[in-house]
């Protein structure tokens, strides 16, 4: 892991050049934390392409939660923590990558990347049908709806080879095989019978045991979670459950990402006290249909009674700042 860090950095000098610039300045908090495309990496490596570099990290890796010092209502996370596909996993896949916490989200984003790289190609293969095994109580239920995240997702990023190629190189976070696309998709035989699947086999019965270890205080069904994989808007949502819809909350201006959907939303809490929630959106090369290279900025509010905090979201395309959305709370 510590060479692959390196070689990011490596990648991106430019962007890291000025991250370290910053934090050796020492007048502006750098804090890094954790999202679902980095889940693996440790505190040891983050420090090692960027020292003196503040961390923001639960007890368990992959994950983190950023309050402010000084501003304790503020809570900024990745918003991965939510999602079924892309929130750690340490208790699948343990008999062939002992120590991983992977989730199916790795290989997702493995089959896209494949997608773009392939220049986007017809398909090469169609997946068998999985058809709901009436029988098989909740478990088989929860895994023909993973399946059918599976088949949307083969839909949306054909690929040109046939799925029983291995060609997902792992050597990763304990995974050292190679996988085909065959691996990580459910199957059945026969038609009607028995939903299986090769990796993460049994993850439809164990997100409520993941959800506890990757500290969500409020839990999401299973059949929720896996039908809302895809949707911006639950993640969106889950800021707003998680805290300002949970009794043992005190935060009112929440920041998430992952989604690369820019958005401010306000709302309240269970007090009736306004609450505001910022989606800082992407700054990925191309966003289809979608904005990149959004940033929030929140202003504290000052001891005047009259002053508020000012949640501002912006956007730089074209290195020209343009303000999307702003809103403001006391509190």
């Amino acid at each position: 892991q510590a060479d692959f860090v390196q070689r990011i950095a490596a990648a991106n000098k430019g962007v890291f050049n000025v991250l370290n610039s910053i934090i050796q300045e020492g007048n502006i908090l750098v804090t890094y934390v954790p999202g679902n495309h980095d889940v693996a990496i440790t505190a040891t490596n983050i420090e090692s392409v960027l020292p003196g570099v503040s961390q923001a990290r639960d007890e368990v890796l992959g994950l983190g939660t950023y309050s402010p010092a000084d501003y304790p209502k503020i809570a900024i996370e990745h918003g991965h923590r939510y999602n079924f596909f892309c929130a750690p996993d340490p208790i699948s896949n343990q008999d062939i990558a002992p120590g991983t916490i992977l989730p199916p989200g790795y290989f997702f984003t493995r089959i896209a990347a494949l997608y773009v790289i392939q220049n986007r190609p017809l398909p090469g293969d169609t997946l068998p049908v999985v058809t709901q095994n009436i029988s098989g109580g909740e478990s088989q239920d929860l895994l023909f709806r993973y399946w059918k995240k599976w088949a949307l997702t083969m839909h949306l990023f054909p690929l040109k080879n046939r799925f029983n190629e291995q060609i997902i190189t792992t050597n990763v976070n304990g995974f050292t095989g190679t996988f085909s696309v065959n691996d990580v998709v459910p199957y059945q035989s026969p038609t009607g019978g028995l939903i299986n699947v090769n990796l993460y086999n049994g993850i439809q019965d164990n997100w409520e045991a993941r959800q506890t270890l990757n500290n969500v205080p409020i839990h999401i069904t299973t059949a929720e979670a896996i039908d809302s994989v895809i949707s911006s808007t639950e993640t969106d949502r889950q800021a707003i459950v998680q805290y300002f819809m949970n009794p043992a909350s005190d935060k009112r201006i929440v920041v998430f990402g992952h989604t690369h959907e820019p958005k401010m939303v306000t709302s309240e809490n269970l007090d009736h006290q306004k609450c505001i929630y910022a989606n800082s959106g992407t700054w990925i090369d191309h966003n289809p249909d979608k904005t990149t290279m959004n940033f929030v900025v929140i202003t504290p509010q000052s001891f005047d009674v009259s002053s508020q905090t000012l949640v501002k979201l912006y956007n730089f395309e074209n290195e020209v700042v343009t303000k999307m959305a702003e809103s403001s709370l006391r509190y």
